[in-house]
């Protein structure tokens, strides 16, 4: 009974040993839970757990405004967006400032990398200028309707 004793308090602080490492191997490792999206104008992540890096690539021109929300709620997370010369023109951990604009001042490919550990945010990084652009059309389409209109013509 005393041999069977001491093995059981040999063998079970290995076995909470063994246990403590695998959770801890098991929550390191690289993943993503939440909403992505990645397209032409915009990177979108709403992250519930992320560990690891993530890139996306914006091809963006001389004028344009990058309008972005970065919010790290929990873990960490790091965002970097690199001009095409490889300068990075922002560079942040998302609990500072956490809605702000970044112009853009030459035209080319913009890298964005984003780096977690048992992260939980909000990234999202949008092309402001491409709203823009069409709401200055609809005021162009409004001032020439009103013009036409002023000489007996009507756009329907």
């Amino acid at each position: 009974m005393l041999k069977r004793n001491k093995a059981i308090f040999l063998v079970l602080p290995l076995l909470v040993l063994a246990g403590i490492a695998v959770f801890l191997c098991c929550s390191n490792r690289e993943g993503f839970t939440g909403s992505r999206v990645k397209n032409p104008d915009a990177y979108l992540l709403d992250i519930e757990k992320m560990n690891g890096t993530d890139l996306h690539t914006l091809e963006l021109h001389e004028g344009d405004v990058l309008q972005i929300q970065f919010e790290t709620k929990k873990g960490s997370l790091y965002m970097e967006i690199k001009a095409p010369d490889g300068t990075t023109v922002y560079r942040g951990n998302g609990r500072e400032t956490t809605a702000f604009t970044v112009n853009i001042r030459e035209s080319g490919v913009y890298t964005i990398v984003v780096e977690a550990q048992r992260a939980k945010g909000i990234i999202h990084v949008q092309l402001e200028a491409a709203g823009c652009r069409w709401k200055e059309g609809l005021h162009k389409i409004a001032a020439k309707s009103e013009t036409l209109s002023s000489y007996g013509y009507r756009l329907s």
